[in-house]
């Protein structure tokens, strides 16, 4: 469940040695709001007796898939994912679809991805690639189910819960795309389990380490919402409470 109540310092930093990631002033300014989060429109579809909203940004070839947590809206907290959505569509002209995760639905990940290509082919989208981005549930629906759709090159996939789960180890060890981004908070209850993965890292695979992060972010929610700007584009970080990316 998506909530967020308290303010804390955030500094991220890279479990791999190297990265291409701009550096980030601590004296950064604030970015400005996203003007009227929105989406163009939203609609409903039903899975297996429940349903799941979806919020649409139309735009161009590149799709951001964005899969809420376990229980989170296609808007998610304050309008999140509207204002995810919104950032990468001004920025970069992405078109964005914004998916809910209802409670006890098993999220058919193929359909979904099908609604990708439907979509691709009513605006007239030709060799369309897909950018997903997940946060908790949402995360690990993307490591494990990625790895069999081509069309996703990137993902950047924050707090996916870690246990020895086969499923998500041959998720990260099958993928075939550009960059798949593992982000975890220092304050996540699956933090400690990032060492035992680190095996898994590669040039196509890399681990973000972000301290003084919970499961939600709370306290950062700006910085969340710049995270797959940076990591998907290498935008520039604008945020108060971020003191260095390395």
């Amino acid at each position: 469940m998506e909530n967020c109540n308290s303010t804390t310092n955030t500094t991220a930093s890279k479990v791999s040695k190297t990265s291409a990631a701009p550096a980030v002033s601590a004296t950064s300014p604030v970015s400005e709001s996203v003007s009227a989060p929105h989406f163009d429109r939203t609609f409903t579809l039903t899975q297996q007796g429940k349903e799941t909203e979806y919020g649409l940004i139309e735009g161009n070839s590149t799709i951001v898939f964005i899969k809420a947590g376990m229980e989170g809206s296609c808007r998610g907290y304050e309008n999140k994912y509207v204002r995810i959505g919104r950032l990468l569509h001004e920025k970069h002209g992405c078109s964005v679809i914004s998916a809910s995760n209802p409670l006890g639905n098993l999220t058919d990940f193929a359909a979904e991805m099908d609604l990708l290509h439907a979509y691709a082919e009513k605006k007239n989208l030709a060799d369309f690639q897909v950018y997903f981005l997940g946060h908790s549930n949402g995360a690990a629906l993307g490591i494990i189910n990625a790895c069999h759709f081509p069309e996703i090159k990137k993902l950047v996939c924050i707090n996916a819960p870690l246990l020895m789960n086969p499923q998500l180890i041959q998720g990260i060890k099958n993928f075939t795309g550009e960059k798949m981004y593992l982000v975890y908070g220092s304050k996540d209850p699956s933090f400690d389990m990032v060492k035992l993965y680190s095996e898994l890292e590669s040039e196509k695979v890399e681990f973000v380490r972000v301290k003084n992060a919970d499961h939600n972010f709370t306290g950062n929610l700006d910085f969340f919402i710049q995270l797959p700007a940076l990591l998907f584009f290498g935008d520039e970080l604008k945020c108060r409470n971020v003191k260095a990316l390395q």
